[in-house]
């Protein structure tokens, strides 16, 4: 639950009204809230507590008709409602702004997401190993980089295998997958992956096969041979679908609206088939979410009359996710770790030379877990505003 907003206005004014209380604030600025809405947002000592979920009075127990009989804003400032079933309730005005559910401040709450600039790409941001492990203050700002941009290089990791871990328990358990809990990605042409191949991986989201795609991916540089190529690939997801929105409207639509089903059969081990959107979108209209990897993709299976424009959408999308002015090229070196969100940023690797070396070592973290580590050190270090909800994420 969000508790407060980071500026709060005065009440100015209160009134009951058909089905509600109408608010004014000092701005001049109004809000309406139904009665019921109110009444079941009540959490005096009478009915419940929201801080360890307790709920005395229940929804059921309250009459759809209710209303309120009298309002006031009393001393503290706060709304005072005194309801036809007799009860009192006392509202805050910052906690009655915070949640004001009109259009606009419900706009206003959805979180928007930084695109990457030409000049981002030139100088993402880095930050010290050491600082965001020993620092709430530095951990924060690199939350704020992931949440912000999708995406954030660190720099002097220990060489130690374990160094990455340890970061990843700092904003939430390892993810365990059919992958085990930690990936190392060493060339090895004999195993049937992939990821531990030489060849030229396209930008692509991981796993959109899954009904939740990993969170966060995390890779830790162990070992490389700068001179064998396998430079790591990174481009903003967000950016290029904002790209094809402005370009061809109604191509985008048709990939948020359409379900793309996604396929991965591991030979006895899984087999994983889902659909979703590739672009997810708020109700506002703000992206989500991307799964954009075609190496992955099953027959489409959508309305006839919407196949031409999706198409035309999928191919101009996958054209944009090659265009190396908009990608992030970086061959990482030992000591090099780099944090950035699947739900978001594509990720890809040049070609490796025959001999070329690279060991790479993986942890995916879940979305939830980053979004409440977020929270909760905003939280102790007092910033308010990161207690509003983050986009959910490539859910449709």
């Amino acid at each position: 639950m969000i508790d407060r907003i980071a500026t709060e206005l005065p009440l100015k004014a209160v009134e009951a009204v058909e089905a509600g209380v109408r608010t004014v604030w000092s701005d001049g600025r109004k809000s309406f809230f139904h009665s019921i809405w109110l009444r079941d947002n009540c959490y005096c000592s009478q009915c419940g507590d929201a801080t360890i979920g307790r709920r005395t009075t229940r929804l059921s127990d309250i009459a759809l008709t209710i209303s309120a009989d009298t309002v006031c804003i009393d001393d503290t400032g706060s709304l005072s409602i005194k309801w036809s079933d007799g009860h009192k309730s006392c509202f805050d005005n910052g906690w009655l702004q915070t949640h004001a559910y009109d259009d606009k401040s419900r706009c206003c709450r959805s979180f928007s997401s930084l695109l990457w600039t030409g000049e981002f790409r030139k100088a993402p941001v880095r930050v010290l190993y050491s600082n965001v492990l020993d620092d709430d203050g530095a951990f924060l700002e690199m939350l704020h980089d992931i949440r912000d941009h999708g995406i954030c290089f660190l720099d002097d990791v220990p060489q130690n295998p374990d160094a990455l871990e340890q970061l990843a328990r700092r904003i939430g358990p390892p993810q365990e997958s059919n992958f085990g809990r930690i990936q190392d990605l060493i060339v090895d042409r004999s195993k049937r992956s992939i990821a531990n191949d030489v060849a030229a991986l396209k930008p692509h989201t991981d796993e959109p096969y899954r009904a939740s795609p990993p969170g966060l991916l995390m890779f830790h540089c162990l070992e490389t041979d700068i001179t064998g190529g396998g430079g790591s690939i990174f481009l903003d997801g967000f950016e290029i679908a904002e790209t094809l929105r402005a370009e061809d409207p109604e191509a985008f639509d048709s990939l948020t609206r359409n379900r793309q089903c996604f396929r991965r059969h591991f030979t006895g081990d899984v087999n994983l088939i889902t659909e979703f959107p590739v672009i997810s979108l708020d109700e506002f209209g703000h992206i989500n979410g991307v799964r954009i990897n075609d190496r992955v993709g099953a027959p489409l299976s959508i309305p006839s009359q919407e196949v031409p424009q999706y198409y035309r959408g999928m191919r101009r999308l996958l054209s944009l996710s090659e265009d190396p002015a908009r990608c992030i090229v970086k061959i990482l070196r030992p000591g090099d770790a780099v944090i950035f969100d699947n739900h978001r940023v594509l990720h890809g690797r040049t070609a490796l030379t025959i001999t070329g070396r690279r060991w790479l070592r993986w942890i995916q973290v879940k979305r939830g877990d980053f979004h409440s580590t977020l929270r909760i050190t905003a939280e102790k270090l007092a910033v308010p505003s990161d207690l509003r909800p983050l986009h959910r994420g490539a859910y449709g």
